[in-house]
């Protein structure tokens, strides 16, 4: 628990308000920090020294086969089952619906045993339809890096180390676009874990699925590189350290944010009041040094980063150069002062995303503001109507936090350019163009400006003394908003002050937060609804979880003998 004596401390800076943090902008720009699902996942194995190891393993020369991995809590055991393949040319696509993967796998309670692994190497490629057991919590399926994977491999088989600046391009070896569990297939609910199951929290069980296909990834080319050359070395432990998971998330994203408003103010909050009790810290002389060594890190890391941002996010030279500005105006600063100073001069001076480096920094710098928020996480996402509530309060909470849905001129031109709907050929979300089909009807609910400003016309033909129950009952149509206005009241963070149906509306703004969320690091955006991204770079290996693994991992140095590599 924070002390009495820090608590004070951490009084006087408020939380920034949802006008500010609600801007799709500004929610894109966020970065991981403490509070993020990968690093409370990463945190947690180190602190409990968790051991990885394999169990059986059964691989051909080209890596096909089968892997089992067993994992040791203090209070429970899993097994991460492998199914390893090499998928047709061209065919692993990334996509929901693809039937071809370079891997399946699935992370369970307990044992693999053989006859789980038959039954489910039967069951997983139909993950539409297949059904898992209830010990199963995650299946996930996996493709190769194409570029990586392959050079990874002929690199150790030719009897030396990867090129390391090609690899810093992209940062890993496996990459996922899918975790499904909480029920999906016959998988176990997660609230059915008891009260100490290590995974119980929000996207352990995710995160953890995700931190072993890093693993599996090293394991395939090393046994692969062996197989066409006995002598061929292990890939080196610092480029297994600098390498991390891939995944890959689309449009989709947009409506899990749209459809989980409390999730989103539960996790927002809990790391804005980390944030808020950061800045109201006056540093002591080792506070600055502590933050000038991550300052450093995070600067070189971000300096060496090679992947492609576009025209939608900042690039990482610019983020690099406005870390260096920051360490210029703290070696400026003269005195005592708060380090909410140095974040209003750099919301002034800085680049949007540069800002939130600078939020992360500070909360890893007193990691002792995050304390006691992880276990806020978890949030009921219950909601209902409540049928007694008189008109003349619903209208007045629609005043005062939906201002910003009425501010919105749903009649400019392209306002309305566009509607969601579930493709049922492709079984994922996409983006029409209003006007130009008649599939407008299937429209989904994205739209909660539009909503809002619907229902608060219908509002006036009824007077204020009128209940809820009354009005639905002449206008059903608006059960889904009045339910969400009634049931996110008093969440500040629970709406984003955007119109998803604009024909500027860029769907990596909600991709990007929900990312920062789960603890991406690296973001590669290959459209602006389609974004590439790497987890785990720096985290420590298997070896190093009981071993006593370095807390701050956050931003690898890129391996000193890169070039020596490259040129062999």
């Amino acid at each position: 628990m924070v002390t009495e004596q820090r608590a004070k401390q951490f009084e006087p800076e408020p939380l920034r308000e949802p006008s500010k943090l609600m801007q799709p902008e500004r929610l894109g720009a966020l970065k991981q920090t403490r509070l993020s699902f990968a690093r409370l996942l990463v945190d947690k194995m180190v602190r409990e020294e968790w051991r990885i190891k394999i169990d059986r393993i059964d691989l051909d020369p080209q890596g096909v086969g089968r892997i089992v991995y067993r994992i040791e809590t203090p209070s429970k055991r899993f097994s991460f089952g492998v199914f390893s393949r090499q998928s047709s040319e061209g065919e692993n696509t990334d996509r929901i619906i693809a039937e071809e993967w370079d891997m399946w796998a699935f992370l369970c309670e307990g044992e693999a045993t053989p006859e789980l692994m038959d039954a489910q190497y039967e069951e997983l490629p139909k993950v539409m339809e297949g059904r898992a057991t209830p010990e199963i919590l995650i299946w996930t399926r996996a493709n190769r890096s194409s570029r990586f994977f392959d050079h990874i491999v002929e690199s150790l088989a030719a009897g030396h180390q990867p090129d390391i600046n090609y690899l810093s391009t992209g940062g890993y070896l496996m990459r996922s676009s899918g975790y499904y569990g909480n029920g999906l297939n016959g998988t176990k609910v997660f609230k059915a874990m008891d009260g100490d199951h290590p995974l119980k929290r929000p996207y352990m069980a995710q995160m953890l699925s995700a931190y072993m296909l890093r693993t599996v990834g090293y394991d395939l080319i090393e046994r692969m590189a062996t197989a066409r050359n006995p002598d061929a070395p292990d890939l080196d432990r610092d480029i297994k350290r600098y390498l991390g998971t891939g995944n890959s998330s689309g449009v989709g994203i947009v409506m899990y944010v749209v459809n989980h408003p409390k999730q989103l103010h539960t996790w927002l909050r809990a790391r804005e009041i980390a944030l808020a009790r950061a800045k109201a810290i006056e540093p002591t002389a080792a506070d600055r040094e502590r933050f000038k060594d991550i300052l450093t890190d995070a600067t070189r890391w971000f300096a060496e980063d090679e992947s492609e941002t576009n025209r939608f996010f900042a690039s990482k030279d610019t983020i690099a150069r406005g870390l260096t500005r920051i360490d210029e105006r703290l070696a400026d600063a003269d005195g005592t002062f708060r380090w909410a100073d140095l974040c209003e001069w750099a919301e002034a001076n800085l680049a949007m995303e540069t800002q939130e480096v600078l939020h992360s920094l500070l909360i890893d710098t007193h990691p002792q503001v995050s304390e006691g928020l992880a276990s806020s996480l978890t949030t009921s996402e219950k909601t209902d109507v409540v049928p007694e509530m008189p008109l003349s309060t619903l209208r007045s909470i629609i005043d005062s936090s939906y201002e910003w849905a009425l501010d919105i001129d749903l009649y400019e031109d392209g306002a309305r350019h566009h509607f969601w709907y579930r493709s049922i050929e492709n079984e994922e979300p996409r983006l029409g163009i209003s006007g130009e089909s008649g599939y407008e009807d299937y429209a989904l609910p994205v739209d909660v400006a539009l909503q809002v400003q619907q229902l608060e016309a219908d509002l006036h033909r009824f007077a204020g003394t009128d209940t809820v129950a009354e009005f639905l009952f002449h206008n059903p149509e608006h059960r889904y908003i009045v339910e969400r206005i009634q049931s996110v009241h008093g969440l500040s963070y629970a709406e984003i002050r955007a119109n998803p149906l604009d024909v500027d509306f860029v769907p990596l703004h909600f991709i990007s937060c929900l990312k920062a969320i789960w603890g991406i690091q690296k973001a590669h955006p290959k459209s602006k609804g389609w974004v590439k991204g790497t987890f785990f770079q720096g985290a420590p290996l298997p070896t190093e979880l009981e071993d006593g693994a370095d807390p701050d991992w956050l931003y690898p140095e890129k391996p000193d003998r890169a070039d020596e590599w490259g040129e062999q």
